[in-house]
Formats: C-alpha cells, sequence, structure tokens
C-alpha cells in the first residue's frame, strides 16, 4: 500500500474552527493522558509499599503504557491539525509515526485486555490453580507477545498490504472477536461469582468463611473495575469501527458528515486511555495507597530539601578567608 496516498491525510473538507476545536482538544487530553498514566508507572516502578509485583499489576502497567503511546498519539495529532490549520499543509511523516504508534498501542491494550480477563477468570473460576498458571514470568512473557503482535500487525501497510483490507481485518481480528471472547469469559466470571454468594449464604460463620468472604469481595471490586475499563474501551472503540465500515460500505463516506464524523472517532479512541488510571486509583485501594505514600513522601523529602538549605530566620553564612561568625 502507498502510506502517501491522500487517503491518510486530515480531510481538506473539514477546515477552519472545526481544526482548531479538535486540535486544542488534542493538546489537552494528549497532556492529560501523558501525565495521569505517566504518575501511575512511576507509582508502579517505585512500589513505596511493596505491593505491586504481582502479574495482574504488571498486565495494569502494561495497559497503562499503551495509554501513555496514546497520549503521544493526540499530541502528535493536534500538532498536525495546527500545522494543516495554518495552510502549511500536512506533515506526512507526523502523520505516519502517529498511525503507526497509534495502531500499536490500540493493538497492545486489546490484548492486554484479553490477557487480564483471562487472568480474573483463573482468579475466579479457578483459585487453587492460580499460583501456577498465572505467575510473574508467564505475564512478562504475555507481554512480550503482545508488543510483537502489535509491532507485526502494525508494518502490515508498510508491506504494501492494501489499507482497507488491513483495516478491516483490523477491526474484526482486534475488535469484534475480542469483544465476543471478553463478553464470554466475564458472563461465565459473573456466574461463578453470584454461585459462591449463594454458598457462602449456607456456610457456617467461621474463620474460614471469614477470610473466604472478605477474598470473595476483594475479587468482586476487581471484576467491577474490570468490567467498567471494558466498557469504557468498547465505548472508545465502537465510534472508530463504525467509521471503517462507513468508509468502505456506504457512499456517505465522500460527506461533510462523515468527514466531521472521522475526526470524531478518533478522539474518542482517546476516551479509555483517559479514564484508565483513575479507575485503578478508584477502584484498587492498592494503588491508590501506594500513589499517596509516593507522592507524600517526594513532597516532604523536597519540601524538607528546601528548608534545610536555607532554614527560615537563619543568615547565609559568607564562606572564604575573611568570612566570621556572625
Amino acid at each position: 500500500m502507498n502510506l502517501s496516498e491522500p487517503t491518510y491525510l486530515p480531510s481538506t473538507e473539514v477546515v477552519g474552527a472545526n481544526v482548531v476545536i479538535f486540535a486544542i482538544f488534542d493538546f489537552i487530553s494528549g497532556t492529560f493522558i501523558i501525565l495521569a498514566n505517566g504518575f501511575l508507572l512511576i507509582t508502579i516502578y517505585r512500589d513505596p509499599c511493596r505491593c505491586l509485583r504481582t502479574p495482574y499489576v504488571f498486565l495494569i502497567a502494561n495497559l497503562s503504557v499503551a495509554d501513555f503511546l496514546v497520549g503521544i498519539v493526540s499530541i502528535l495529532r493536534g500538532v498536525e491539525l495546527t500545522h494543516f490549520y495554518r495552510g502549511l499543509g500536512s506533515l506526512l511523516i507526523v502523520n505516519l509515526v502517529q498511525y503507526f504508534i497509534g495502531a500499536v498501542s490500540i493493538l497492545a491494550a486489546v490484548s492486554t485486555l484479553l490477557a487480564m480477563s483471562y487472568e480474573r477468570y483463573v482468579a475466579v473460576i479457578k483459585p487453587f490453580q492460580y499460583p501456577h498458571k498465572i505467575t510473574n514470568k508467564k505475564s512478562k512473557i504475555a507481554i512480550a507477545v503482545i508488543w510483537i503482535n502489535g509491532l507485526i500487525m502494525s508494518v502490515l501497510p508498510i508491506a504494501d498490504v492494501k489499507r482497507e483490507n488491513f483495516l478491516l481485518a483490523y477491526c474484526y481480528s482486534h475488535f469484534v472477536i475480542p469483544a465476543f471472547i471478553l463478553t464470554a469469559v466475564y458472563v461465565k466470571i459473573s456466574r461463578a461469582v453470584a454461585r459462591q454468594r449463594e454458598e457462602l449464604k449456607n456456610v457456617r460463620e467461621s474463620l474460614t468463611a471469614a477470610n473466604r468472604r472478605k477474598q470473595l469481595e476483594k475479587e468482586n471490586r476487581m471484576f467491577r473495575a474490570f468490567v467498567f475499563i471494558l466498557s469504557i474501551f468498547y465505548v472508545s472503540f465502537v465510534p472508530y469501527f463504525i467509521h471503517v465500515q462507513i468508509l468502505y460500505f456506504c457512499s456517505c463516506r465522500n460527506s461533510y458528515a462523515y468527514h466531521v464524523y472521522y475526526y470524531v472517532a478518533n478522539e474518542f479512541l482517546t476516551i479509555s486511555s483517559i479514564i484508565n488510571p483513575f479507575l485503578y486509583a478508584w477502584r484498587l485501594p492498592k494503588f491508590s495507597r501506594s500513589f499517596h505514600s509516593w507522592f507524600g513522601g517526594w513532597l516532604v523529602k523536597n519540601s524538607g530539601a528546601r528548608y534545610n538549605e536555607n532554614p527560615p530566620g537563619q543568615k547565609e553564612t559568607v564562606t572564604g578567608s575573611n568570612s566570621q561568625l556572625p
């Protein structure tokens, strides 16, 4: 496929204030995504509470990396639209870079959600097999496979694969099929959780039952968080999926409304990347606790350093051969 074909460039049908609005949104959302996911990744890396070195957290970190890349794509798209608005033409290199990074990041995000659903499935359905089936080493291998798959898929357009074939395959293989798989997995998990709740009602109050109830509630919170993340991702990706169907199956693709919708669909792709980091902080206490521990310690350390550097009310001491104590 020829990547220099006009269909890869910003549409000349959408000009003026509309382009400015999309560019501003891209800059704001891109900055927000980069900062939010950046703080999350730093928190996981620092791990002040020593509770973020688990397979499940590694998968969350991987999803956050994909979201971070989406933020970079938003910034690049804002630069491209700004350049286009000023009448300087389109930046082909910027367009190709953000297109490639965007494809890789979305592929990685979908694959990571599949890995997360499997991890939750084992945790809820087969808890006794979890330590053997889900390990840090296996999660790292899965992450490596996810990014290799994303890179291979994203270089297909450069390998002269027709754009329509690539986009259709991209949408169906990494959205429609995963949607069915994820829905089936989470339905089965929800049924298992409901069945376990019923079993707990018939269990005598004992230490073992109390511990099991506590563990079950923990799994329920995680399950609800992942369902919410998955739902947000669907909301983000469905508009782009519709855009691809219109592009190749509808004569309205040459209309002004379609060109506007194309920009809107691209903006929707950033929604999950904006919301995901805050879902972790709201739903999962260990992230919130670790972030406050790290960020609070960082503030105390830096404020203490400034205090010791020049304590209030203390005069600076002049150094040198003629210096004298006051």
